[in-house]
């Protein structure tokens, strides 16, 4: 323990850490963000659509007013702006931890989060394809899920998969995206979703059609309920 805490000191002093938003100093690096960066933080904690999570402005959610959700609710932590972008940039791109336990901490501060444990079954996450995977090493929205099924303390698997390496959503509108995604999920062998109520995790919710086809996979095969959980929504 003694050498451990050597090795950790010298490791601190060579690469002292620093905020994932703007490179500012912090103590630990579990902190993620400098306490100017947590300031700048948008909570959506009220004053959302009841259906999709999405912050209303005169009582009206344009988003469920252009697409048919098959979820039953969704709910976000963040909205989409700095400092969390940098942080889904590190979650997505660089392989860092840190962002998903921070992300999946906020999550359990979302109105009505602590009831999840007691009325969902199982966590799973929003797929990438496996040439995607291979090439990535990882799968972002996984770490996020697997982090939040911990804290939850209920499983995690993951009964869809991508069958389609469909090009990226992001720049596209909402009917092609909706278009990029057609057939692009699938139930996997021996998946046993009948019944089940499930937390479908993603990273960022934009117009909600991946969440929308994931789950629509899982209620065609035969899934109670499905709640969706982002770490950020995209406004």
């Amino acid at each position: 323990m003694r050498w451990k805490a050597i090795l950790g000191s010298v490791d601190k002093l060579l690469f002292p850490p620093v905020c994932l938003a703007c490179n500012a100093p912090v103590d630990e690096a579990r902190e993620v963000l400098c306490p100017d960066c947590r300031e700048r933080l948008l909570l959506i904690a009220e004053n959302y659509c009841d259906k999709c999570g999405a912050p209303l402005e005169n009582y009206r959610c344009e988003a469920c007013s252009q697409l048919q959700y098959v979820f039953d609710y969704a709910r976000a932590a963040y909205i989409y702006q700095s400092p969390v972008q940098e942080l889904v940039h590190q979650l997505k791109y660089d392989a860092l931890r840190s962002p998903a336990a921070f992300f999946s901490q906020a999550l359990l501060g979302i109105p009505a989060a602590r009831r999840f444990a007691n009325n969902f079954d199982l966590v799973t996450a929003v797929p990438l394809h496996r040439v995607r995977q291979r090439e990535r090493g990882y799968n972002q929205s996984e770490l996020l899920g697997r982090a939040l099924a911990e804290r939850l303390n209920l499983p995690f698997a993951q009964p869809v998969l991508r069958r389609v390496n469909t090009r990226s959503q992001t720049n596209l509108s909402r009917q092609a995206r909706l278009d990029n995604l057609e057939g692009a999920f699938s139930l996997a062998r021996k998946a046993a979703v009948a019944g089940k109520r499930i937390i479908v995790v993603d990273d960022v919710f934009t117009t909600g059609t991946t969440v929308n086809e994931v789950s629509r996979v899982l209620k065609a095969a035969g899934a109670a309920r499905i709640a969706v959980l982002t770490a950020t929504r995209a406004v």
